[in-house]
């Protein structure tokens, strides 16, 4: 391996120092961007904490299929009851 001069060690130094710079910025765009999430989740959920969010999640997923298991079983009787109704007005063959 040869030696680097000393030029080539400063281009180095230059492109690592730049680099470090960069992934400064994102870290800290970063940690911004999640405090910002977070206090968004404490005000419209009441926590931040994944764990209870998801507990959080998993109970309104149980409480929405119980609503849509409901809201079908009413929309079946409402249609069986109209079906009847519909019947009921339908002329007898012996009326025609």
């Amino acid at each position: 391996m040869t030696g680097q001069t000393i030029e080539q060690l400063q281009q180095r130094y230059q492109k690592f120092s730049n680099q470090r710079i960069r992934v400064q910025a994102q870290l800290e765009e970063a940690q911004k961007r999640l405090k910002e999430l977070q206090q968004q989740a404490t005000e419209q959920f009441g926590s931040a904490d994944v764990d209870q969010l998801q507990q959080k999640l998993e109970k309104l997923k149980t409480e929405n299929e119980k609503k849509q298991v409901e809201y079908q079983k009413n929309l079946d009787e409402v249609e069986a009851k109209l079906t009847e109704v519909e019947a009921g007005f339908k002329p007898s063959e012996d009326e025609e």
